[in-house]
């Protein structure tokens, strides 16, 4: 099951988003007023996207055509991944784009800076339109979702704008 949560920021004000997100979970955290430290406004959560594939059924036996061609009924040659993970990845990396764009037509925020592997980026800003990809203030390219948190704050302070 995954879950999406989301906090009040208190009042209108037009913060930054720093968006930290890898394959199966992530979290947007908005810079403290006045003190140091992000508060967290939304989590992400994909558990199917972290299982293995044997446990989720990929290694059992399909249904083989007869005459000797050895290719399975149920597999699709379209050059795209269909297993159960990936679908999970595809629809974390979507559900991310809907609430960053639904936070950012709110004027909650006003921009966002996006953290995450490669991959995972370019997923998530091709599920945004591109009216709200403008918004992107900024990218870093690195899973930083097992740092302790005080090392995260560090790194999302190195992000920030200076002044």
């Amino acid at each position: 099951m995954s879950t999406t949560t989301e906090t009040a920021t208190g009042g209108r004000q037009q913060n930054r988003l720093f968006v930290v997100v890898n394959g199966s979970h992530g979290r947007a955290y908005v810079k403290r007023q006045g003190e140091s430290g992000y508060d967290p406004v939304i989590d992400w959560n994909e558990p199917d996207a972290r299982r293995k594939d044997a446990d989720q059924g990929e290694d059992r036996p399909g249904r083989a055509f007869g005459g000797g061609t050895g290719q399975r009924s149920a597999m699709e040659h379209d050059g795209i991944d269909d297993s159960p993970k990936e679908h999970a990845k595809r629809n974390l990396a979507r559900r991310i784009a809907e609430d960053l764009c639904d936070a950012l037509r709110s004027n909650r925020h006003g921009s966002f800076v996006l953290v995450a592997p490669p991959h995972v980026a370019a997923a998530v800003l091709d599920h945004m339109p591109t009216d709200q990809r403008k918004n992107l203030a900024g990218e870093d390219h690195h899973d930083l979702t097992a740092l302790p948190t005080g090392e995260l704050f560090l790194r999302l302070d190195s992000l920030r704008p200076v002044g």
